[in-house]
This record gives structure tokens, sequence and C-alpha cells, in this order.
């Protein structure tokens, strides 16, 4: 009984015992990380509900999109990426197409974040 209790036990700890969140996310075999921030100027949008998470949802599907957040009322999005995997005109682009082109990214203001060390590995 104190065999099965401490099997138990330990099973618990190696499976409890997950890394901590951080503010990046994983997506596959990939991690990204949100290491540049892209301001878009958006013009188009005549609503909140319907314009507005039309456009948040489509950034947010994005391999590379760690958060967004549109606003309606500045006409500006604000994303936070990961920019090995997505540019800002990639972005762009997305934004541009949604909705029979209604909208248009009249502006863009990159920010690198913070600059991340890629390392190549040898797998042979």
């Amino acid at each position: 009984m104190f065999k099965n209790s401490l099997i138990i036990l330990l099973v618990s700890v190696i499976f409890g015992c997950a890394q901590p969140k951080t503010s990046d996310t994983q997506t596959g075999d990939a991690i990204e990380v949100a290491d540049a921030k892209a301001n878009f100027v958006i013009e188009g949008m005549s609503c909140q509900s319907g314009c507005a998470s039309t456009i948040n949802e489509a950034l947010q599907e994005m391999s590379g999109v760690v958060s967004s957040e549109v606003d309606f009322e500045s006409k500006t999005a604000v994303v936070s990426y990961d920019n090995s995997l997505v540019s800002e005109y990639a972005m762009t682009d997305v934004i541009n197409t949604l909705k029979d082109s209604a909208y248009e990214v009249s502006s863009v203001e990159v920010e690198i974040i913070k600059e991340v060390e890629k390392n190549k590995i040898d797998t042979h």
C-alpha cells in the first residue's frame, strides 16, 4: 500500500511540475516569441463589434502573432509578434484583403522589442 502511494505521489510530482508560463506561446514545434511590435493605422472600420473584431481575429489566427488588440475609436491595431515567423507586410496584406478589401492599412510603425538569439543546431 505504501509503495503504491509513493508511486502515485511521484507520478503526480513529475507531471504536476510543469514549466512556468511565459509570454511566449507554443505552436507545434515552434516557439513564438514576441520580439517585435507593430502599430497599424487602419482606414475603413465602421463598427467596433464587426470590423475591429474581424481584424483582430484574422491577426490572431496568423502564425507568429503572439497578441493583437484592435481599437475602433483610434482606428489602430497593436500587434506583438515573432518577426522570424511573420512580417508586418504579411499582416498588412491580411488586413487589406479582409471583407473584399474594405479595410486599408494607411501606415505601419514597427518597434523591435528585444533581440532574440538564434543558434543554428547541427542535427547530423
